[in-house]
């Protein structure tokens, strides 16, 4: 079905030269240009790497832990320990985690959650900033971060037995947004399904070129854009995440520059430059190349895709290139994705009628080329997620489990297919709780129009008080107007989920105390749809906890605010009385 069975076979392709002189082109911000790495060299330096592992013992479906920064030791120790027959798992760096010993926990948490310890893979200067926090259990290797290092070479796996399509080949570690650590277990075919199901969906060539700064701990980075570039043999340029915030701008300009025809980011990555490049370099760049601007991992905001487009006009960007798709780690990366000759669109629902095997009162639809700044309805704008690529299938279901089959109607996302991963890593005997036939039940809650997907919220992130449902996204964002701060500073959650009348509160960042006039002015034009909120908590410095890739941890939020280690700088209390006394305050005014 495809060229090859497994990743060791696509290696043992690369090894041999089965990809050319294509490969990696790693970001060097000293000689501010690209390292060229040919996949020939990086399968053969794996190789040799792998055999370092079974020496150590690491082979049969031995756990290999993953701490490196650069992108280069990090590959080379998760092509080399998939090659020695062993299941590697990459870790977040300290900078996504907030701390060495952050990192220092989740190396003693999952090298004591399997039969027989893991080793771990430390770049070298890395290991001596927590190296006593290493339990002694848990033996380490020492790897370079550069690819001109002196890593030997072999033309072979050291593997005893090739894998099969089904077997392990890597742990994937989710966002954890829940607060809790888990990882999936990702086979080899369902890697090789879904990259060859992307590629299929949007009819890609064999002369594509790619661009990513995404994280490799992270499915979007690991699985689309390195799994992916490598299985069909395009060069990757890559940056770390931290080379991308420090300059947004590498970013676009090596597509410009390289001529790259594919890359992907979350919603933030397309805001972030909108804010941050200026109109003279966006003026300077050449992103006509670019076929695909994948766009996915968090929801998609109206006004990044409007930005975003008008802002690199002129370069080149139009609407048709923006490539909306919805995705998570239990299905390895993508479950759904717009169509190249299927116009983007998003639709606008009524907030009101969004409930569990409920027809969802539609308002309107646009177009992204028709997208402006009107907001004509009090409406939630939910951006289409196109539909299942091959192999793949997506069904909605009602809270009983039950088929929710009306068009327009919303339900619970199940995803079945070639692409769903093996299952949870367990916490028992086995070390895979298993899926059962292939099929995940997401969390999130969408609705099908004219048979593409849209996303509308996370179904634990909808509240619901006196028998309405609030979407904690749309609440978000008209707080964030009302405060003049972007959604990602704000957080809405609930106290207690269980209990129907607990406070909603509010977290926002922002840099200054109100004083009373201001707050006064805030609670007099505060929208009809927030009045359900009880407090608002304010905070001049990043107080919202969120996961390694970025998203709002609602739940730990809640879990902060009831141990009463939420940090916060003013209180404003949301009571009848407050609003009307604020409201006869400023009518006076």
């Amino acid at each position: 079905m495809y060229p090859d069975s497994t990743l060791v076979d696509v290696l043992a392709c690369c090894a041999n030269g089965g990809r050319g002189m294509a490969g990696l082109h790693l970001w060097n911000t000293a000689s501010r240009d690209y390292d060229h790495v040919s996949y020939a060299e990086l399968a053969r330096r794996s190789f040799a790497f792998g055999a370092r592992l079974a020496d150590r013992g690491c082979i049969d479906g031995g756990v290999c832990l993953i701490a490196c920064h650069s992108p280069y030791a990090t590959l080379v120790a998760f092509y080399g320990a998939i090659s020695a027959g062993a299941v590697p798992m990459i870790l977040p760096m300290p900078k996504a985690l907030g701390s060495h010993q952050a990192l220092a926990e989740r190396i003693r948490y999952w090298g004591f959650k399997f039969s027989r310890a893991p080793v771990l893979v430390l770049e070298s200067g890395l290991e001596e900033k927590f190296h006593s926090e290493i339990p002694p259990e848990i033996a380490t290797i020492r790897l370079s971060d550069s690819p001109s290092g002196s890593l030997e070479a072999l033309d072979k796996p050291t593997a005893g037995r090739l894998p099969l399509s089904g077997d392990i080949a890597f742990f994937q570690t989710t966002s954890s947004s829940t607060g809790d650590h888990k990882a999936v277990a990702i086979a080899h075919g369902n890697v090789l399904s879904n990259v060859y199901g992307i590629r299929a969906a949007v009819d890609m060539e064999a002369t594509e070129k790619m661009i990513s700064w995404l994280p490799l701990f992270h499915d979007m980075g690991l699985v689309g854009a390195v799994l992916f570039s490598l299985c069909q043999g395009y060069p990757l340029y890559l940056m770390t995440p931290t080379q991308f915030i420090k300059r947004p701008l590498l970013w676009l300009r090596g597509i410009s520059d390289a001529r790259c025809t594919i890359t992907t980011a979350p919603n933030f990555g397309y805001d972030y430059c909108c804010r941050l490049i200026s109109d003279k370099d966006a003026g300077a760049l050449d992103l006509t190349c670019v076929k695909h601007f994948f766009i996915g991992a968090e929801p998609i905001r109206e006004s990044t895709i409007r930005g975003f487009c008008s802002k690199f006009a002129a370069a080149g960007v139009g609407h048709d290139q923006v490539r909306p798709a919805y995705g998570l780690a239990e299905s390895t990366i993508i479950t759904t994705i717009s169509r190249p000759r299927t116009p983007a669109r998003f639709a606008y629902l009524d907030p009101g009628s969004i409930g569990f095997n409920q027809p969802v009162r539609l308002l309107g639809t646009r177009l992204f080329d028709a997208l402006d700044d009107s907001d004509p309805t009090e409406s939630v704008a939910v951006c289409t997620a196109g539909r299942a690529i091959a192999e793949m299938s997506v069904t909605l279901v009602d809270e009983e489990g039950l088929p929710v089959t009306g068009d327009g109607f919303a339900g619970e996302i199940v995803i079945k297919g070639g692409s769903v991963a093996l299952g949870y890593v367990g916490d028992g005997k086995e070390p895979v709780d298993r899926f059962h036939d292939s099929t995940v039940a997401t969390g999130d809650l969408g609705v099908i129009i004219d048979g593409d997907l849209f996303i509308i919220e996370r179904i634990k992130n909808v509240i619901i008080r006196s028998g309405e449902n609030f979407l904690v996204s749309a609440l978000e964002q008209r707080l964030a107007d009302l405060f003049g701060v972007s959604h990602d500073n704000v957080a809405v959650f609930e106290s207690d989920i269980h209990d129907p009348r607990s406070d909603i509160v509010v977290l926002v960042e922002k840099r200054a105390e109100l004083a009373e006039d201001q707050v006064d002015r805030i609670l007099a034009n505060m929208p009809s749809e927030t009045l359900i909120i009880d407090s608002i908590l304010l905070h001049r410095a990043r107080a919202i906890p969120r996961t390694t890739s970025g998203k709002k941890r609602h739940f730990y939020c809640r879990r902060l605010y009831n141990s009463g280690e939420l940090s916060f700088q003013q209180r404003i209390a949301v009571t009848p009385d407050r609003i009307a006394a604020a409201l006869k305050t400023t009518s006076t005014d």
